[in-house]
């Protein structure tokens, strides 16, 4: 995957066309019932939506910013810094529809680390794929720092 700078009005005009909105639904039905088929638990509760004190990032494709800005509302959150995420509130997830597909397939349980690489390939080829459906080159940024540019 070659990744473009972050076409943030490609973004915006992607993310109101309810036919990519519809693709990326059924997508990530399929993406979710693959990862609910593994049987994988969630044994810290939110830790890893707390980037910083858990050591890593989460990243996101445009078209999975911009299925997010179809759905989030208004005004879309944006951290400071890539400490956390925003819509992690009170150990819950506050988007949970929306979310991006790191957030699907990443379960920290040592038992679900095997599948997790090649679950993730395929997803970006998909996400990847589908972007290209609809005209939006394939950018690849870290979650908060496309939150910040998308609420610019």
């Amino acid at each position: 995957m070659i990744s473009v700078p972050l076409p943030v009005e490609r973004i915006r005009r992607t993310a109101g066309d309810p036919r990519f909105a519809a693709a990326m639904r059924a997508f990530y039905d399929e993406l979710d019932a693959d990862v609910a088929s593994r049987q994988p638990v969630c044994v810290n509760r939110g830790a890893c939506c707390r980037f910083e004190s858990f050591g890593h990032n989460l990243f996101v494709t445009s078209a999975e910013l911009a299925y997010f800005l179809s759905g989030a509302g208004d005004p879309l959150l944006a951290p400071p810094d890539r400490s956390s995420c925003p819509y992690q509130q009170g150990g819950k997830c506050t988007v949970r529809h929306l979310r991006p597909a790191g957030c699907r397939i990443f379960f920290c349980d040592p038992a679900q680390q095997e599948w997790q690489p090649a679950v993730t390939e395929a997803a970006l080829h998909r996400l990847t794929a589908i972007g290209e459906q609809f005209g939006l080159p394939c950018a690849y940024v870290e979650w908060t720092d496309g939150l910040r540019a998308m609420k610019q």
